[in-house]
């Protein structure tokens, strides 16, 4: 993890002496800000500007206010599915979210978007979250597992890889392989588009999103 972190950390450092212009936005995904922002060319940021590149192994991105970013070609999931991300967190002061969303509405036009985002704060606690009609609820409140990696100013960038399994009964959220939060499937809204949720003035390398539709039955737990 400290070599693939410092390895990115070099990398970064060196895109100006190299060709930033080679890093570009990619085209099969859209966004939606908190507030509007220029997006800048690469990585050469002016003030107010903010970052969403392809840089493989992913996407580097360094938001300023808030943003949803989600892939075009999904479009809108619905039924029993798993979403997993592997995210490295960059040193920095925000102490914003980041992580995934789900059920996705309004996220093309609307003025206010819904979506349930389960998300991570670099002080290593974790929380399921809902935007509707412009407010924000809490379906599992913030709190601290050891499964997630905080992250702290002026150290390496540390990984978390964050899942959601969701099922007839309930959905599920992973950190790193643990089970940290539960929410009964009723008070989950999970039909719409899928993606990241990053908030404001945050550094972040995503190398996946990967999403599972699940196809077969799932068998009801047995009490």
């Amino acid at each position: 993890m400290r070599r693939l972190g410092l390895a990115l950390t070099i990398g970064l450092a060196c895109l100006p002496a190299v060709a930033g212009a080679q890093l570009t936005t990619p085209v099969d995904w859209k966004w939606r800000q908190d507030a509007e922002a220029p997006i800048a060319t690469g990585l050469q940021m002016k003030p107010g500007e903010w970052a969403f590149v392809q840089m493989p192994p992913g996407w580097h991105v360094t938001t300023g206010p808030g943003v949803l970013l989600y892939p075009s070609a999904h479009g809108d999931l619905a039924g029993h599915f798993a979403l997993e991300s592997e995210v490295f967190l960059f040193p920095g002061q925000s102490d914003e979210e980041y992580g995934v969303f789900l059920g996705g509405q309004n996220v093309d036009s609307s003025p206010s978007p819904d979506y349930v985002a389960f998300v991570l704060r670099r002080d290593g606690q974790a929380a399921v979250l809902r935007r509707r009609g412009g407010q924000t609820s809490t379906l599992a409140a913030w709190q601290s597992n050891a499964a997630i990696l905080p992250g702290k100013a002026g150290e390496d960038p540390v990984k978390n890889v964050l899942k959601v399994d969701l099922d007839p009964q309930s959905g599920t959220f992973w950190v790193n392989g643990m089970k940290i939060l539960s929410v009964p499937r009723a008070e989950l809204s999970t039909d719409g588009r899928v993606g990241f949720r990053i908030g404001k003035d945050m550094n972040l390398h995503i190398t996946s999103f990967n999403v599972t539709r699940k196809m077969a039955p799932v068998p009801l737990k047995k009490e």
